[in-house]
């Protein structure tokens, strides 16, 4: 019975260990022996594997360079002479200067405007085209402005225009001579204090 049973278990693969004879009965001790473990085996998959990695390693840093030269060749670096150029292509454009109206009047119509409240709106920096004779020549003189001052006759001698001009224009002129100015609303400084009313000649031209 002990031999058939042993036989058996032997066939389905269990390992006799021992056997122990007891009084009554007899106990078989069997076991499952271990499975032998394929080293050559795994030797070989792990330098299979090994030798996939160094392959790929291989194929991806000569990929790489491939990359970076395509790329270095795609996007080149500007010259410092395309550079220049772009600049000096593009010059900055300087803003326009407004050139202040002339608006022409006369001699008389300038003196009542001048006259009027608030000056009708004149202003400093306005600009004014006459024509007029000068007169009173005896009182054209360096004021206490410090600037030189000619009269032009209006309202028939009545009144009297002054306007500021450059002394050296005036060297030559005298009563009754006919002059065409250009002149501008400005301010003077009399003893510390600014006012403004005061014309001031920006270009002037005897009439023959």
């Amino acid at each position: 019975m002990e031999a058939r049973t042993r036989a058996k278990l032997e066939k389905e693969g269990w390992e006799f260990v021992s056997q122990t004879q007891g009084t009554v009965r007899s106990e078989l001790a069997f076991r499952r022996p271990k499975a032998e473990i394929p080293w050559k085996l795994i030797g070989l998959g792990g330098s299979l594997f090994a030798l996939l990695v160094a392959v790929l390693l291989i194929i991806n840093a000569l990929g790489g360079g491939d990359n970076q030269s395509k790329g270095a060749e795609t996007i080149p670096s500007p010259a410092p002479s395309q550079i220049v150029t772009s600049e000096a292509s593009a010059p900055a454009v300087a803003p326009a200067t407004a050139v202040p109206a002339v608006t022409a009047i006369t001699v008389d119509e300038l003196l009542d405007q001048l006259n009027s409240p608030s000056s009708s709106g004149i202003k400093v920096g306005d600009r004014f085209q006459l024509s007029g004779e000068l007169f009173m020549a005896d009182l054209w003189t360096t004021g206490v402005t410090g600037e030189f001052t000619v009269m032009l006759k209006a309202q028939g001698g009545a009144q009297d225009l002054s306007v500021f001009v450059n002394k050296a224009d005036a060297a030559e002129w005298q009563d009754e001579t006919k002059v065409q100015m250009i002149v501008e609303m400005g301010e003077a400084t009399i003893d510390g204090e600014t006012t403004d009313g005061w014309l001031r000649a920006l270009s002037v031209e005897t009439i023959t």
